[in-house]
């Protein structure tokens, strides 16, 4: 890396340092009413189980269209879930079909045990020093057979783009190879003054007999760190810099927006902890939880290391409606960076994204809605457009304001209740990807690391899933998931006319944390996947692949307190 974009790189930690350093100095009642925020791995099972207590009608204030959420606002939501348990299932309105909740809701206090202590004793602003050396291990076993997908349009232009681990996707771009790999992945964190936070997650992965597999050009190492980041809580806000997993929208088999399908980059992030209400008449928008950044990608481009910047807005006005807003902008880069300081302002907001002379942009942003009907069993419809790039040439004088020249769609349907006693569902999901989606008439397209930032499935390409879940024992679910996708050329090369389409299904497992006999306390699940996939004409060429893949996972929470002092 020359001299030049070392500065560069390095511009973003300096910015990030000032602004924690800043922050650190204020002092008062703010910093006082704040608490220790430990962002939780999507991995985790905790999603799964609030997903389901939310499918069951007990959680009000549950806005899961930004995550990663915290530890402590995870405690918030199980302690609001069993207060509705107990008020409205067991209360006047009788009924024992939602005995799964109880499961659900002790295994979350167990998990949690440490947060759920502090709402619950009104403590969570006045903390001891801590540090939580292992907070949750994972190990996991891959095997994995079949070609991968990918999309080089041009050097300079267009995508570039390979797929990870086939069928395993949004992994956190985690390498892998072609037969046995074995992935170990590990969780701490530590607090300090009862405000500041440093958390970290890594991860090895790969076959112990031979290195890994990666992409040309892209950073591929055994090893990995997946969140690694600094926060500062100052009330309700967390503003944090390092890498931090992101999932943005309503997808559920994929994002449309942003998410983990790639590795984390670095950013600096402000973000609300818990719910909240706007001040004056915004109150009547009702809930609302947000999240903006500000970072910058790989050097993997022509343009190298631009600036990425985006902000997420979610709203609850009524209890069974929610809506909510994206935006995100790429800009700079080396070559691409010939603007003043006003014209770094005007990209990064995207009230002036300037012209390809003086460096070029891609912006996009989105609108997306959920709609809750307990009339019918409880059903979630939702919907989420996102428009890339901005209309500059096709709508004279306001067009650089509206980034939907390409406009893609996600749409599904959860049924949380198919029997009445919530032990099976049903969930239908599509997508509809435009060719222009991810790419960009330059190296400003939506990638990180050769990874697609989103839907792994890439540009001009389409998906319909349909999933049954079954839960046995109300410990363990399995959810069976048929899938058809279609992928087609961005630019048609000579011969190369082909269009891709695939059918598959896989098979997935996970069981509801629980206490391991003989081990004090010391919490474990287990997670499976196995999935096949046939697809004719992979990346438009005149072949077939029949793609595998088993996945074994086992992972730990330790039963101990943090340490004090």
């Amino acid at each position: 890396m020359s001299i030049e974009r070392a500065v560069r790189s390095s511009r973003l930690r300096t910015f990030a340092a000032i602004v924690v350093f800043t922050v650190l100095g204020l002092t008062g009642a703010i910093a006082r009413a704040s608490t220790y925020v430990v962002f939780i791995p999507l991995d985790d099972p905790i999603y799964n189980e609030l997903d389901t207590l939310n499918g069951l009608g007990l959680l009000d204030s549950y806005q899961d269209e930004i995550k990663p959420i915290s530890r402590v606002e995870a405690a918030r939501l199980t302690i609001e879930a069993g207060r509705n348990y107990h008020s409205i299932v067991e209360g006047a309105q009788g009924g024992g079909n939602d005995d799964l909740a109880k499961p659900l809701l002790r295994s979350l206090r167990q998990q949690l045990h440490e947060e759920v202590g502090w709402l619950e004793h009104h403590q969570e602003d006045n903390l001891p020093n801590l540090l939580q050396p292992v907070q949750r291990a994972e190990l996991q076993y891959v095997y994995s057979d079949g070609k991968a997908r990918q999309d080089h349009v041009r050097p300079t232009s267009g995508i570039n783009f390979d797929e990870a681990t086939p069928l395993l996707p949004n992994n956190d771009a985690l390498p892998t190879s072609t037969g046995s790999n074995e992935v170990a992945r590990i969780s701490s964190w530590a607090g300090f003054g009862s405000f500041f936070t440093l958390t970290g997650e890594g991860a090895a992965a790969g076959p112990f007999t031979h290195g890994v597999e990666g992409p040309r050009g892209a950073d591929v190492s055994r090893f990995q760190p997946l969140d690694a980041e600094a926060v500062v809580s100052l009330g309700n806000v967390a503003i944090s810099f390092g890498q931090e997993e992101m999932w943005w929208g309503v997808g559920h088999f994929a994002p449309l927006s942003q998410g983990d399908n790639a590795p984390p980059f670095q950013a600096l992030r402000v973000q609300g902890i818990h719910p909240t209400h706007l001040p004056f008449f915004l109150k009547y928008l009702g809930l609302f939880r947000w999240q903006v950044f500000f970072g910058q990608l790989d050097d993997d481009r022509t343009f190298a290391h631009p600036w990425i910047d985006g902000q997420n807005f979610a709203f609850k006005p009524l209890p069974n409606f929610e809506f909510g807003f994206t935006h995100a902008i790429q800009f700079g880069g080396v070559g691409n960076d010939r603007y003043s300081y006003l014209g770094f302002l005007g990209r990064a907001t995207g009230f002036s994204t300037g012209s390809p002379l003086q460096g070029n942009t891609n912006s996009r942003a989105g609108v997306y809605l959920k709609d809750y009907m307990p009339k019918f069993r409880n059903s979630q419809f939702y919907f989420e457009l996102l428009g890339e790039d901005n209309l500059t040439k096709e709508v004279p004088f306001v067009g650089r304001f509206l980034p939907f020249l390409a406009t893609s769609f996600q749409g599904g349907w959860y049924l949380p209740r198919l029997t009445r006693d919530g032990l099976t569902d049903l969930r239908i999901e599509w997508a509809i990807l435009e060719p222009n989606y991810s790419q960009h008439s330059d190296s400003m397209y939506w990638t990180y690391d050769d990874r697609l930032m989103a839907d792994p499935m890439g540009p001009n390409a389409s998906e319909v899933d349909v999933q049954f879940g079954r839960w046995f024992m109300k410990k363990c679910k399995t959810d069976l998931d048929i899938f058809y996708t279609e992928r087609a050329q961005i630019v048609h090369a000579a011969g190369g006319r082909y269009k891709e389409h695939s059918v598959g299904a896989a098979l997935d497992l996970w069981t509801v944390p629980g206490p391991l006999p003989g081990s004090h306390g010391m919490l474990v699940d287990m997670r499976a996947r196995n999935a096949y996939e046939y697809v004719q004409d992979i990346n438009f060429t005149p072949s077939g692949s029949f793609r595998t893949l088993f996945m074994l996972s086992f992972g730990i929470t330790p039963s101990w307190d943090s340490i004090k002092w």
